[in-house]
């Protein structure tokens, strides 16, 4: 169980710093002083620790948002937490953001259907969240809910589209998650506002 243990730990930091094509279970034997015969005791190979990394990412950062969460009577308020909340979790745990970046935008093809089994709770959170929070907006006349959360699903997948080439033209360890962050915001804000000045 210790050896186990240690093996995530080398691990979470080798898919840190290292895209999974790049990523390498040489270096996390050396970096761990782990041999491969206790290695592939306890793992079959790069996909199954792998995966393990990514489902305790996705863990972690669905228990954060769960017990900091909060409810108000202001919607506005509500996403301004709920990016909060995001932040926060990136500032205080930086291994782990990278690991949800390198997943995000360098996700291993062979790998996704798994992924997405993965990240299932985190992707439930959001949507519920943002179900709750288009219950408390008054949308536009003949608009409905699932809508506007399809179009925010369509502008996500064009910004991991835009920002995963980006970062295959980067070398690896470049952090362009804020950039991401942003942008993700700003497209939030126009879907919610609209495109003409606010009076």
């Amino acid at each position: 169980m210790i050896a186990r243990f240690k093996i995530l730990q080398v691990a979470l930091n080798e898919f840190a710093n290292y895209s999974y094509e790049n990523s390498s279970i040489n270096r996390i034997c050396s970096e761990g002083n782990i041999s491969k015969g206790v290695m592939y005791h306890h793992f079959k190979d790069k996909d199954e620790l792998y995966l393990l990394c990514i489902r305790y990412c996705y863990d972690v950062m669905t228990s954060y948002y769960k017990d900091n969460l909060i409810s108000s009577d202001n919607w506005k308020e509500e996403i301004k937490s709920f990016f909060e909340i995001r932040y926060n979790f990136f500032r205080e745990n930086p291994m782990l953001k990278r690991i949800f970046f390198n997943t995000l935008l360098r996700m291993p093809k062979h790998l996704e259907k798994e992924i997405k089994r993965i990240t299932k709770s985190l992707d439930e959170l959001n949507y519920n969240f943002s179900m709750k929070i288009l219950q408390k907006i008054k949308i536009r006349y003949g608009l409905k809910p699932e809508e506007i959360i399809f179009l925010l699903d369509v502008v996500q997948n064009m910004l991991n589209e835009k920002f995963h080439k980006k970062m295959e033209s980067l070398e690896e360890g470049n952090d362009i998650s804020l950039e991401y962050e942003k942008t993700a915001e700003k497209w939030i804000d126009i879907i919610l506002y609209g495109i003409c000045e606010r009076d």
